[in-house]
């Protein structure tokens, strides 16, 4: 071990510029997945916010408003614990160059439900005075503060600005980050949606499994309709980040594939220094069997401290960092979701796999050259 410490040390140049090659491959490929766990994490927690099963209109093949009338039906098949015709939309912000959720809510029931979150500052809705609550990194992005009016852009005449009276936060980032909450009527001004329509119907099962016997019986009664069970989200989540980390990786296995020629090259070339430094080796009497395990160790030592310092540098340029340049590319949001911080959701065994990946091919590509190393005859090597 102390030889092979020392053996690096003198020739650090080189493996400086090895090791820092890995390190920065290392550090890419572990911060998109970092980003991609901490994603499809933020995605889960959402999805259990949502809906056992939502059906939404189409006309044309795009969805559109649906009667609130089309939920009674429903509410008499059994397992159906509620149907709630939603009022919601977008609205697109200039200044932010992003859309926000605008969400309108029944006056006979609080603003703020356990799917939205709890107050962090201020007070809940009355209904009728025309104000709204918003999630913590909307009034951040926008530099709101309570007590501010908003005129959203409308085509109505009768839509009102909304107060803002009220900021909330959850552990579902993902849902209430750009979320805006506000009396139904204001939301159905704001967002031109007439009396009697609704953006689509909530369902409520008591039995979650049974959702999907539940969203089969709504297609039958509704048909053209667009029904969207949550269990399938999941699978949707884990392959839309999960194809786009894949597109980020495969970006970088050329890179790496240079960085293992480029560690070859540099092992099969033993300079002069190193050939002297064998036969030295060798005459004191060292076996062929120590100078190979010495050259193996020096490898395992470049490879290793190169994957550890990837792995910690991955780890702050997602969750410190907040991953500049990468998180537009795997998250897909609009401007206003990039402002949540990430919760870390980190995979040990994911870990340990991507640095045996790098850590064996670097060592396995060193056991020729330290071989040729090991073998090389004492006297020709003092000679140089």
């Amino acid at each position: 071990m102390a030889h092979a410490m020392g053996s690096l040390w003198r020739r650090k140049a080189k493996n400086v510029a090895l090791g820092g090659g890995l390190t920065f491959a290392v550090a890419l490929v572990a911060a998109a997945l970092f980003l991609s766990d901490a994603l499809q994490a933020e995605a889960q927690r959402a999805r259990g916010a949502m809906p056992d099963v939502t059906v939404e209109a189409l006309v044309a093949g795009r969805p559109s408003t649906i009667p609130v009338a089309s939920a009674e039906p429903f509410r008499a098949y059994p397992s159906v614990r509620s149907v709630v015709p939603r009022v919601w939309g977008y609205i697109f912000l200039p200044g932010a160059l992003g859309n926000l959720t605008l969400v309108g809510t029944p006056s006979s029931a609080p603003a703020l439900s356990e799917a939205h979150g709890e107050l962090a500052g201020g007070r809940d809705l009355v209904a009728g005075a025309h104000e709204m609550i918003a999630g913590v990194g909307l009034t951040s992005l926008l530099g709101l503060k309570l007590g501010d009016q908003v005129g959203f852009p409308s085509r109505r005449p009768d839509a009102s600005p909304l107060r803002l009276v009220g900021t909330f936060s959850s552990s579902v980032d993902l849902y209430t980050s750009d979320v805006v909450l506000c009396d139904e009527a204001d939301a159905r001004a704001i967002l031109g949606l007439e009396e009697g329509q609704a953006t689509d119907l909530a369902v409520w099962v008591t039995n979650p499994s049974e959702s999907h016997v539940i969203a089969t019986k709504i297609t039958a009664k509704l048909p053209g309709s667009r029904v969207i069970e949550k269990q399938l989200l999941g699978r949707i989540y884990a392959l839309t980040f999960g194809r786009r980390a894949g597109l980020v990786l495969a970006a970088t296995v050329p890179a790496l594939i240079a960085l293992l020629v480029l560690a070859w090259d540099r092992a099969s070339g033993l300079g002069p220094d190193e050939k002297r430094e064998i036969g030295v080796l060798k005459a004191v009497g060292w076996s062929t069997t120590d100078v190979l395990n010495a050259k193996l160790l020096e490898a395992f030592l470049v490879s290793a401290m190169a994957a550890s310092i990837g792995l910690a540098l991955g780890y702050l340029w997602v969750f410190v960092l907040d991953a500049p340049g990468l998180r537009a590319t795997l998250s897909g949001w609009s401007t206003l979701y990039p402002t949540v911080h990430l919760t870390p959701a980190v995979d040990l065994a994911e870990l340990l796999a991507l640095a045996l990946a790098i850590v064996a091919p670097f060592v396995g590509l060193s056991i020729v050259p330290a071989w040729r190393a090991a073998t090389m005859d004492p006297m020709e090597a003092m000679r140089g």
